[in-house]
């Protein structure tokens, strides 16, 4: 006589975790960008093709306020080889797979009707000012003087961790002094962490 065993609760080991928030692109949303870039190159009389550095989403969308009515495309690079064509075949206009070609690393694409000298111009004019990030070049040397004044704005609480990146402090009174002149950087290298 068989009775009816207790079945096993639903085994939690094989099923896929995404460690991550950020959702994949659905197709659909690839399809349309290929889509539009194509357009473009059909509507827009010149294709640049832009390099890109330490890119911030704020000036890019100044740099497109200023492109009006143009178009600046940031996408995969291997989208938009795809959508531009990789081979004279695949192409979506003459001879733009030879841009195609050349997208490698941070870049974007910019149609527009405006000339070489216009576009020059208008990056060139340009020039936003940001904080300097790891890897990025100092364009001046920086030295902090000797005394309090260098570091009089810090709270006496992060004077043992300026101690640990090297700078020559003590702690007087509640206040960081420091003991001698410190380079923080000098113009031409650069930056670290």
């Amino acid at each position: 006589d068989a009775k009816e065993r207790p079945k096993m609760p639903k085994s939690k080991r094989n099923k896929v975790v995404a460690l991550t928030k950020v959702k994949k692109r659905p197709r659909e949303e690839k399809d349309k960008l290929i889509e539009d870039i194509r357009e473009a190159c059909e509507k827009y009389a010149r294709l640049y093709l832009v390099s890109i550095e330490n890119e911030r989403n704020n000036f890019l969308q100044e740099v497109r306020k200023r492109l009006r009515p143009g178009k600046l495309v940031c996408a995969k690079n291997k989208v938009m080889q795809l959508a531009l064509g990789t081979s004279p075949e695949s192409e979506c206009q003459e001879n733009v797979h030879k841009i195609a070609e050349m997208i490698t690393g941070q870049c974007a694409l910019l149609f527009t009707d405006q000339g070489p000298d216009d576009v020059m111009r208008l990056f060139a004019e340009y020039r936003p000012s940001d904080f300097a990030r790891s890897g990025a070049l100092a364009k001046e040397t920086v030295v902090l003087p000797k005394g309090l004044d260098a570091l009089a704005k810090l709270p006496h609480s992060i004077e043992s961790h300026l101690r640990q990146l090297g700078l020559p402090t003590v702690l007087k009174e509640g206040k960081i002094h420091l003991l001698g002149d410190y380079t923080v950087c000098k113009a031409g290298e650069e930056l670290g962490a």
